[in-house]
């Protein structure tokens, strides 16, 4: 039914005739011949109602204004320069100018000329028909005349609110040309501009004022059947820390690359900022900042809030629907890790994504080394939550693989924090030792009071650096260097080693423990290097080297996406694994005589249809999915649910 709004009814009948004339054009280019008759009857009979009413009208307006005169003339004209009020109405079916302002539908240039004709575009579009792979090639030689990568990212969000599919088909395209633009670390840079750069939403924003009315806001989104929800709390923005409501850029970021790179249909995810305050005085007196000007909210108001999204979610789109929890801080983050796992379906992916992430390049660096698993040592360099929650799951695929017991799986495993080595000493004298700590403080005598006196005592064959944060820095730590992997350290892996693991994980590039090329030249070009960020291709004795990135976007779209076609109702370490092994056997021989452990990003998109087949099968063996019976072909089932942005034809 179509709402006229009420302060037209002013103006001449013809104006209700010709809204009911566009409104049969509208419905006559989408519905069949019978539907068609019917509706253009429905809306002559309805514009012939209108225009008898409005007649009516005038003729008492008429006799009112012989009785009124001039006193309302003169409200009239006081009124002319005000809004009028009005109510907002659209038609059912798109056509004409609407057609074209919607990001959904809207094909640009691309518009057949029977379609022109059929939906009202005629003498609204220049008369040339592109094909969409012309348009694709249109917009990325026009983004390469863009300054930078932030005004990048602005134009193409300019990009998919004007043309959804167009977007995708371009990403699509041009994967590894844009993937550091829609993703880290261009998008970190712009969440800390996010209030200078904001033009529509995309995506809800939850507000600790919205408490006790959250399913009520959750209704507003006009999808219902959404299957991720990708929420943030915007605490812990890799390299810059709290960013409050700003931190949605993070989770829009996620939520295009779960469609670009796992196939999810854009309309499936939605992106919600929970805007709890921030801790960022700057922020606070920033005349731009979108978000609440107050102090975080913490304790039971916060956990409050966080269980009544979680909880309206799935009363509003499902018990099935998929949670990813993006940039909390690490003790929410695992907080949030132990809360809603057990009857949710929920992904951190500060702890499970990069868990996942490490252990896949550990498995594809471990086949290149041909040695036992159970003969590594690991070393961690960097204790947090992120870091013990990778050994930990390290440890589980150990136990799994071998049949032995998860603390003997722990025993090759070992952490320095910025006090030294994490030891069984420290656990008995130390009070604030952290508890995901203690299941790696071993018996060792000597503490290590730097990162080379504990690879001397380890002798590790594997040197992890993970997630260290600028916490690190004080004086007096042990973690303090900003080259935290110095030459003599990887001088001495080497020594340990005929063919070391060294993975500088820490993020952004400014606090990596080492470069790929650093780490070549220390260890004559014998080390296995991945690093946290994307680095360089470089020659090395003549041989072109090309490391890995440590991303989790090889892991979480094809982890959401075999979640949903399999209906998965838990995430269990035994999925990760699977989704880490299968990961480490993506990489080709090409990629591993470049020094690479996974394929180039290029590939995720075929890769994410594997994972999400083997996930699939995986929760369907385990009973973990609610499917009622068991599909013929994962991969092809995978490869079906994959969203195309090719143009659909209108009729």
């Amino acid at each position: 039914m179509e709402f006229v709004p009420r302060a037209t009814l002013r103006r001449s009948t013809s104006l209700d005739a010709m809204r009911g004339r566009e409104i049969v054009r509208g419905v006559t280019a989408c519905v069949s011949r019978a539907a068609c008759e019917t509706a253009c009857a429905s809306a002559t009979v309805n514009a012939r109602e209108a225009a008898g009413a409005h007649t009516r009208e005038l003729h008492h307006a008429g006799a009112l204004g012989k009785r009124e005169g001039d006193r309302e003339g003169d409200r009239e004209r006081q009124r002319a320069d005000e809004p009028r009020p009005m109510v907002p109405w659209m038609r059912q079916v798109a056509s004409g100018v609407e057609l074209l302002r919607s990001g959904k539908y809207n094909k640009g240039m691309s518009f057949t000329e029977e379609e022109r004709d059929k939906l009202n575009l005629r003498g609204l579009l220049p008369p040339a028909v592109f094909d969409q792979s012309v348009q694709v090639e249109r917009v990325i030689q026009r983004l390469r005349t863009v300054g930078n990568n932030i005004e990048r990212h602005a134009w193409l969000a300019s990009l998919y609110e004007r043309n959804e599919r167009l977007f995708f088909s371009v990403v699509r395209e041009h994967l590894e040309e844009l993937l550091p633009i829609l993703s880290a670390p261009t998008v970190w840079r712009v969440c800390e501009e996010y209030g200078l750069l904001y033009r529509r939403p995309r995506g809800l924003y939850v507000s600790s004022d919205d408490r006790g009315s959250v399913y009520r806001l959750l209704k507003n989104w006009p999808v219902r059947d959404v299957k991720a929800v990708v929420i943030t709390d915007g605490q812990r923005v890799t390299g810059l820390g709290d960013l409050g409501v700003q931190g949605m850029g993070m989770a829009v970021g996620k939520a295009t690359l779960l469609t670009s790179l796992g196939g999810l249909d854009p309309s499936d995810v939605l992106p919600i900022c929970i805007d709890v305050g921030t801790d960022n005085e700057a922020l606070l007196q920033d005349k731009f900042y979108i978000g609440s000007r107050r102090k975080r909210i913490t304790g039971d108001d916060y956990d409050d809030l966080i269980d009544e999204v979680v909880q309206g979610i799935k009363r509003r789109f499902g018990q099935r629907t998929l949670f990813f929890f993006e940039e909390f801080s690490n003790r929410n983050a695992k907080r949030m890790l132990d809360r809603y796992t057990r009857n949710s379906v929920a992904l951190v992916d500060d702890l499970q994504c990069i868990a996942t992430t490490v252990l896949a390049a550990l498995i594809s660096a471990l086949s290149q080394t041909q040695g036992s698993l159970l003969d590594q040592r690991f070393l961690f360099a960097g204790a947090g939550e992120t870091g013990t929650y990778a050994a930990d799951l390290l440890a589980s695929y150990i136990a799994q693989r071998h049949g032995i017991p998860l603390p003997q799986a722990r025993k090759n495993i070992f952490f320095i924090d910025r006090k030294g080595l994490v030891t069984r000493e420290r656990a008995e004298t130390e009070d604030d030792l952290e508890l995901h700590k203690l299941p790696y403080a071993h018996d060792i005598e000597n503490t290590g009071s730097s990162v080379l006196e504990a690879v001397k005592l380890i002798k590790p064959t594997a040197l992890i650096g993970i997630r260290r944060h600028r916490f690190s820095f004080f004086e007096g730590s042990v973690l303090k260097d900003e080259k935290l992997f110095k030459a003599d350290v990887l001088r001495k892996m080497a020594e340990c080693s005929e063919r070391p693991i060294i993975m500088a994980l820490s993020r952004p590039a400014a606090l990596h423990e080492c470069t790929a090329e650093e780490a070549y030249e220390a260890t004559n070009g014998k080390c296995i290097f991945v690093g946290g960020c994307h680095s360089p291709p470089f020659k090395y004795n003549g041989k072109d080297v090309a490391p890995s990135e440590c991303t989790t976007e090889y892991v979480f779209p094809g982890l959401a996406l075999g979640l949903t076609i399999a209906e998965g109702t838990r995430v269990r370490d035994s999925i990760l694994i699977e989704v880490a092994e299968t990961v480490a056997e993506s990489a080709s021989n090409k990629d591993i005589d470049h020094g690479a452990v996974f394929p180039r990003k290029r590939h995720i998109p075929e890769l994410s249809a594997h994972v999400a087949a083997s996930v699939a099968s995986k929760l369907f063996a385990n009973g973990w999915s609610a499917l009622p019976e068991k599909p013929i072909d994962w991969l092809r089932l995978a490869k079906s649910w994959m969203f195309n942005p090719a143009y659909r034809l209108y009729n």
